[in-house]
């Protein structure tokens, strides 16, 4: 596994702190939505946005050491944010973004045919790669969900959620309502099996006290497959399916738990495999160590990201990171693992970035925030970003590539 860095995360004077902190093709046009989809979900749920990979830094894994990196040559081929302009926006000399070296690369030029989907303000919108007016999406009933994130399917709709779970077409027609939802209840997660064909999602009480549900099957007809007291954590959520041949990877589900939050918010440790057939949750973490859990499942396998430690951030004082992210709990840790077995273990795993503990400066700590693959999940995109130690707490960020 190899790794390449845009630009390594800047750290503050060290200064003393007692704080520790489907299966189915895809078509090239859905292919294009998607990850325009995720990268704009990762700038506006981050404030960040991606730099060029035109230089970097190598962090080679074998098995579960972790080595120095190493300076390594450029791509031939290199990533860089679409070029925009704002009369508003005042010049300044030093560029909140910028290249190893400073080194100049062109902008992102998408080919015509192509379509950005975005959200803003409880609304969904696309927009042809050429340029012209947004256009809403016909989503009734959507609500913006840090938890819950929109899907696209391979057929190029939209799987979302609201006041219910909801399918419709992006350039049009009519909506198909999956599912309603009660008004004392709220979705707190959201999947799709990777065939497209069957979905998944779990609701919690709003205010706190009650059951919670979990629901799986055809788009068609899903059904209730769990339930438990919200009083009897682990409180289960739904964190994907697993892959697999044909239908196969549609009667698995992998499970996580939102620790009581009761709320929006996107919490996820531990990890409990559930067939949904068999409705009993089995465990695939240690239950004693509530400070791991999953971050991404690759496309079309069963290799696992996790991270086996999460922890606090200081939450920057000055408003440049959005309430519901910086509260979150960010991973100090990624590890990569595979998922197989009768019943499933976790096996082979390899350590990508190691655990840090016990530092007396709060900047030299590294977070992870919105990894992600690749549509063919054999590269691994994540932010790595460091606070300072002292307020307003800013944030340094890098992107990193590592070959799956």
């Amino acid at each position: 596994m190899t790794q390449q860095v845009s630009k390594p995360p800047e750290q503050s004077e060290l200064q003393p702190d007692i704080a520790q902190p489907q299966r189915k093709r895809f078509s090239k046009a859905g292919i294009y939505i998607l990850l325009v989809l995720i990268g704009l979900l990762i700038v506006s749920s981050t404030s960040l946005l991606m730099v060029s990979l035109a230089q970097g830094l190598t962090h080679p894994v074998a098995g579960a050491a972790t080595l120095t990196p190493t300076q390594q040559p450029s791509r031939a081929q290199t990533v860089a944010p679409t070029a925009t302009t704002d009369q508003n926006v005042t010049s300044t000399p030093t560029p909140p973004i910028f290249t190893p070296g400073n080194a100049i690369v062109p902008p992102l030029q998408l080919p015509s045919g192509r379509y950005l989907v975005y959200e803003q303000q409880d609304k969904l919108y696309w927009i042809s790669s050429t340029g012209g007016l947004p256009q809403v999406i016909t989503a009734p009933g959507y609500l913006y969900n840090q938890a819950v994130r929109p899907i696209l399917t391979s057929s190029g709709q939209l799987l979302y959620s609201g006041n219910g779970i909801w399918l419709t077409d992006i350039f049009g027609g009519t909506p198909q309502e999956i599912a309603t939802l009660d008004p004392n209840k709220v979705i707190t997660s959201m999947a799709l099996s990777s065939d497209g064909t069957t979905v998944a999602w779990s609701t919690e009480p709003a205010g706190g006290d009650g059951v919670i549900d979990i629901y799986a099957g055809p788009l068609t007809s899903p059904t209730r497959v769990f339930e438990q007291l919200s009083s009897n954590c682990p409180c289960f959520r739904v964190f994907a399916f697993m892959n697999g041949q044909g239908k196969q990877g549609n009667t698995t589900l992998l499970l996580t738990d939102g620790q009581q939050s009761h709320e929006a918010k996107a919490i996820q440790l531990g990890l409990w495999a559930l067939n949904i057939t068999n409705p009993t949750p089995q465990p695939l973490m240690d239950e004693e160590n509530s400070q791991q859990g999953p971050l991404a499942l690759a496309p079309h396998s069963n290799i696992l990201l996790y991270s086996s430690y999460e922890g606090e951030v200081p939450m920057p004082s000055d408003n440049s990171v959005p309430d519901d992210v910086a509260t979150l709990n960010f991973p100090n840790s990624l590890d990569m693992a595979t998922l197989d077995g009768q019943p499933l273990t976790l096996n082979s795993s390899q350590v990508l970035l190691p655990e840090q503990h016990d530092l007396s400066n709060r900047a030299v700590y590294h977070w992870v925030t919105t990894p992600v693959f690749t549509l063919d999940g054999h590269m691994l995109l994540y932010v790595e970003f460091s606070s300072q130690s002292q307020a307003p707490y800013d944030r340094s960020s890098a992107l990193f590539e590592a070959q799956v």
